[in-house]
Formats: structure tokens, C-alpha cells, sequence
């Protein structure tokens, strides 16, 4: 690897006026389990390292009024154990049982996960669903994104020179709703899943109808994805085979993947649709349910 000059502020602040200091070829990190194989693989070559794991105000996991607020510094073990979670948002919690391996749940970051643009990921599928948004900070002040306009392209994100993904913050539920997701990995499920699918669906208890439809699409598309065509085909309406198939097969068009050894485009939509005509049913059944 090239020299590298390595830096370990102790506020954010700090962080922010050193990315700006260098302009460009400095480095945030943390865990630093998806920069390590950049590094050695020579695709980065960065004049500085800047590890902000000594930060602690990104190390936690906390309500904020009615809203959840995760540090960018939180590790994939640190949700995967969280008893906040697993009370308010307990698909978080399940989803990291088959991330990785627990070596990388215990080094990864959500912040990492979600700044290195990497499209084979679960997180950031199911924080979509949820409506989160995330608090950047940078030497202007900061500034607040909805987390899926974060993504541009594969491995590269809206994140400026000077910026440092502090936050995640999620809002709380409607009511009566509920959310579920699932991966499909076609070789191991420890491997990068190559299919990621969540959904998010409230049934008004009056006349059963579905609102405030979410239906998030991972490792599909060169980034994180809503299907909105979907979500359109059962928002304001009573789940029926018709529409929910009409849910899937848009879903299946809407997203854009690419042949791989995980699977052929055309397998990858299918799997897109079989997948979304599952859950959102398996969904719908549990916000009927809590509108019970």
C-alpha cells in the first residue's frame, strides 16, 4: 500500500477541518473492513487515514423523542444486541443475524456501511423502507438527507470532501403498520446477499386498506432502491392477488440488475418478484394483525 499519513481526531469538528485540509485525498474510517481491501487492492490511494473511532457521541443507540438515532460509529453487533431495538424496531436486530460473520459485525459500521456506497448490503434497504434520514456534518455546519438520496452510483455516495456521516435517524412507525425484510444469498448465508427486499405497510382497521406502502429493493440497482411503482399499485388499496401481483411484476421492472455470479439479470428479477410477492403479503397479515 502507498504512505499514508494516519490521523485519529477526537471530535467530529476536528475530522471534518482535516478531510478538508487535504482536499479530497484523505480517508474517514472506521472499522475499516471494506477500506482495507480497497487499500490493498491499490483502487484508493489516499494521502491520509482518518480513523474517528475514538468519537463517542457516534458510538450510541438512542431515543430521541418518538424517533431512534443511530451513531454512525455503531457496529452491526451493537444492533444486532440491542434491547432498544429489539423493543421498537426488531427487524433491524434479525436482519444482522446473517450479516457476515461475527468478526465483521463486530468491526463494521453503519456509518461505513452506508458512506462506502457498497450496492450488496442489507442495511440500508430496510432504513429506506423506514423513511430515515441521516446528519452529515462538514466545516459549514452540517445538513440532514433523506437516506436514499444519499446513493449516486455504485461506491459513490452525495458525501463531500469535508463531510462526515454522523447519524442515522429513523421516525417512528404509523399506526397499525408493520415491516419485515429478507435477503436471498444464492450461494452461502454468509456471503453478500444478492437479493435484498423490505416492506413496510400499514391496514387502515375501518375498511382494511393499505397506506403508507414502503417498498425497498437492495443489490439490484447500482444503489439502494424504493420501488415506488409497487408501492403505487397498493397504496389506498385493499391487498387482493391482483394488485399484489401487479406490485411484484413492477418491482421486477424497476429495479436493474446486472449478471453475475450471484445470477443471470433475468433470474435476479424474478427472484425480485417472488420475493416482494411474499413479504408484502407476510406484511400485510402482520399490520392487520396490530390493527386488530
Amino acid at each position: 500500500m502507498k504512505h499514508f499519513e494516519y490521523l485519529e481526531p477526537g471530535t467530529v469538528a476536528e475530522a471534518c477541518g482535516l478531510l478538508k485540509q487535504y482536499g479530497g485525498e484523505a480517508r474517514v474510517f472506521a472499522g475499516g473492513s471494506s477500506l482495507t481491501i480497497l487499500l490493498k487492492q491499490g483502487f484508493l490511494q489516499p494521502e491520509a487515514l482518518i480513523n474517528i473511532k475514538k468519537i463517542d457521541e457516534l458510538r450510541r443507540i438512542e431515543a430521541s423523542g418518538d424517533d431512534l438515532v443511530i451513531g454512525a460509529l455503531v457496529t452491526h453487533h451493537d444492533i444486532e444486541t440491542s434491547s432498544l431495538l429489539a423493543e421498537r424496531l426488531p427487524v433491524l436486530c434479525e436482519l444482522e443475524h446473517d450479516v457476515a460473520n461475527i468478526r465483521v459485525r463486530n468491526m463494521a459500521t453503519v456509518g461505513g456501511n452506508i458512506a462506502s456506497g457498497e450496492p450488496l448490503t442489507d442495511l440500508p434497504c430496510v432504513f429506506i423502507t423506514l423513511d430515515a434520514t441521516v446528519r452529515i456534518a462538514n466545516t459549514s455546519g452540517g445538513r440532514t438527507l433523506p437516506l436514499e438520496d444519499v446513493f449516486v452510483d455504485y461506491y459513490e455516495t452525495q458525501l463531500q470532501d469535508d463531510e462526515v456521516l454522523t447519524h442515522v435517524v429513523i421516525p417512528p412507525l404509523p399506526a397499525h403498520s408493520a415491516v419485515d425484510y429478507v435477503r436471498f444469498s444464492s450461494s452461502s448465508v454468509v456471503d453478500k446477499p444478492c437479493i435484498g427486499v423490505a416492506v413496510r405497510m400499514a391496514v387502515d382497521p375501518d375498511d382494511g386498506t393499505c397506506g403508507g406502502v414502503r417498498i425497498g429493493l437492495g443489490c439490484v440497482a447500482p444503489t439502494p432502491m424504493r420501488a415506488r411503482g409497487a408501492e403505487a399499485a397498493l397504496e389506498g388499496q385493499r391487498l387482493t392477488d391482483e394488485n399484489l401481483e401487479q406490485a411484484a411484476r413492477s418491482a421486477a421492472e424497476e429495479c436493474n440488475p446486472m449478471d453475475d455470479l450471484r445470477g443471470s439479470e433475468r433470474y435476479k428479477r424474478e427472484m425480485v418478484a417472488a420475493l416482494v410477492r411474499r413479504l408484502a403479503r407476510k406484511v400485510h397479515q402482520q399490520a392487520r394483525g396490530s390493527a386488530a
